[in-house]
């Protein structure tokens, strides 16, 4: 076992390591300074068990210093080995790895649709800055005519050992009287597990999972007023939400690039994505970029999910579930119909629909 690389960036008050080893480490930690920091990167999906990421405050650093990874191999194995390693730092800018990270991605056509009073769809066809494909899709919603739901399976509240297919949960909620006209996944959840949700979820005011969870979401209040904030921010707000659902970085605050998971390859390998946002006047933007499948959509990184958002107006935005999970239905007069084509990480099946915890259902004439 060996290191391959070291990488620091300095954030308001912490250093953020990213280290990365040649095999996969299941139990990761660093020690500095007498002191132990957990990887924050591998605690759920998504996984990457060769990049270990780790926030240790600058106080504690010095450089030159002596700090140890400290690792088991496998999953359930004791041994521990350690990696010792100085600390040289030469710091990354957000400004560098934001721009490594930019693809270009932009808009050669788009077609749209209106769905239903409130609710209008759009499918995007565009290409990178080097003429490869991406194709992404859009719900606008306006709250005044429209909202949003969380749909769940068997449109229950069970917080654990459930997972449905996003049509399914359109059937459960239909069934229970709600008019659904269209549907993007969204939380992150514990797909080999027992299937909790990463975040936040409020379904008809009931707090089904995550009431102390610092992920951003996306919630509906008792007013009808659509928020985009965290708990940590906005603390006395859980009781006021009838409807939330949580993603995992805040991409877009106050209509700038935010949260882009700069130096772990999850925000710079191009993904399928999933993302919410809200506009300055309340409106909601749900967005789906496919990829995965090089001759008909490449996906996208953070950066370039963020941008897509900010291009459509967001002022904020957040990451939801993607890869395989990333899903778009709309209800047309033959039922409902599935536009995007869902790809896990092997090679793409077009019936590909997998099971998931909760959804992002858009209602029209509900309150």
């Amino acid at each position: 076992m060996k290191l391959t690389s070291i990488t620091y960036l300095k954030t308001e008050t912490s250093v953020k390591l990213v280290v990365q080893t040649d095999k996969p480490c299941y139990t990761v930690s660093l020690e500095a300074a007498g002191e132990v920091f957990a990887d924050a990167f591998n605690i759920e999906e998504p996984y990457d068990r060769k990049t270990h990421v780790f926030y240790v405050p600058q106080a504690l650093l010095t450089p030159g210093m002596t700090l140890r990874l400290r690792l088991k191999k496998r999953k359930n194995g004791k041994a521990e080995t350690a990696l010792p390693f100085r600390y040289e730092p030469v710091f990354a800018t957000r400004a560098a790895l934001a721009k490594q990270s930019d693809n270009g991605v932009m808009a050669i056509r788009s077609d749209r649709e209106r769905v239903a009073p409130g609710v209008v769809y759009t499918r995007w066809t565009g290409e990178d800055k080097d003429g490869r494909p991406v194709n992404w899709f859009t719900l606008e919603v306006e709250p005044r005519l429209a909202s949003l739901y969380v749909g769940t399976p068997g449109d229950g509240y069970q917080s654990t050992k459930v997972k449905a297919k996003v049509p399914e949960m359109i059937d459960a909620a239909v069934k229970n009287g709600v008019n659904v006209v269209a549907a993007m996944n969204a939380d992150f959840f514990d797909m080999f597990g027992d299937c909790h949700p990463s975040g936040l979820c409020v379904k008809n005011g009931a707090v089904i999972a995550g009431e102390h969870s610092p992920r951003p979401f996306i919630g509906i209040k008792k007013d009808g007023t659509v928020v985009l904030t965290d708990l940590t921010e906005s603390p006395a707000l859980l009781p006021e939400l009838v409807h939330a659902a949580a993603g995992l970085q805040l991409i877009v605050k106050d209509g700038k690039l935010h949260d882009f998971a700069p130096l772990e390859p999850f925000g710079y390998v191009r993904h399928p994505r999933t993302a919410a946002g809200i506009r300055k006047d309340g409106g909601i933007i749900l967005l789906a970029v496919d990829g995965r499948i090089p001759e008909y959509s490449n996906g996208a990184s953070l950066v370039d999910l963020a941008k897509i958002m900010l291009g459509l107006g967001a002022d904020r935005a957040l990451n939801l579930d993607g890869g395989g999970s990333t899903i778009v239905y709309t209800k047309g007069s033959e039922g409902f119909a599935l536009h995007n084509c869902p790809a896990d990480l092997f090679r793409p099946r077009a019936m590909l629909i997998r099971k998931e915890f909760n959804a992002l259902l858009v209602t029209s004439g509900q309150e």
